[in-house]
Order: structure tokens, then sequence, then C-alpha cells
């Protein structure tokens, strides 16, 4: 995903969609971005399971959302 895209996310509660290489399945991750680390490739994400890291090259989509964080 391009970087200016995924750095309007940060703050908001974004739902982003997942695909690991050489699997068929997709991973729906709900959750309040936190960090984006360009040098890495990691993005940083607090949903109600806690803190996770995602790999910014497995986002297939990326949606803000109006709902608040509880």
């Amino acid at each position: 995903m391009a970087g200016n895209i995924i750095d309007r996310c940060i703050g908001k509660y974004c739902k982003i969609v997942t695909k690991e290489p050489g699997e068929e399945k997709i991973h729906v991750v709900t959750g309040i971005v936190k960090d984006i680390d360009h040098d890495d490739g990691f993005i940083t994400i607090e949903s109600h399971q806690g803190i996770g890291c995602l790999n910014i090259k497995t986002i297939v989509a990326i949606k803000p959302s109006n709902k608040k964080y509880q």
C-alpha cells in the first residue's frame, strides 16, 4: 500500500484486511492505528485483543470507520 494512504489513518479506528503469502484465507483486524514504521514495513494497531503489528506488504485493504474504539 502507498505510504501516504496509510499515514492518513494514524489515530483513526480502521478495518484492515490482510492476506499472508501462501495462504488462501484473509484476516480482518479492526482497531486504532497507533504507529507506522516505514523503514521496517510494520503498522502498529490497538484492538480489543491488544496491541499488535502487521506487515504493510500483506495489507490488501484498509478502511477508516466512524465507530469509536471501546
